[in-house]
């Protein structure tokens, strides 16, 4: 079972600074730029739905509730 997990580019952008300040090999501009992750997030959602895989926007959950949907997701596709 696949799910997709999306989240909002700004929101993305924010993780990514944060994570940057660990790993310094990584080019800031590029990983961080609000438009190229636009970019990736819209690939993105055409591969889950090319595949027609569900998927979910985290923006606003926490990991727990995250969690509680892929189990009902795969529940759901379990029993068809």
């Amino acid at each position: 079972c696949v799910v997709g997990l999306f989240v909002e580019a700004q929101r993305l952008s924010e993780v990514r600074k944060t994570r940057v300040n660990v790993n310094t090999s990584v080019d800031l501009k590029t990983y961080t730029d609000v438009e190229n992750i636009r970019i990736e997030l819209e690939n993105s959602k055409k591969i889950f739905k090319k595949y027609n895989w569900p998927s979910i926007d985290v923006t606003r959950r926490s990991v727990e509730e995250t969690a509680a949907s892929i189990l009902k997701i795969y529940e759901i596709k379990k029993s068809k």
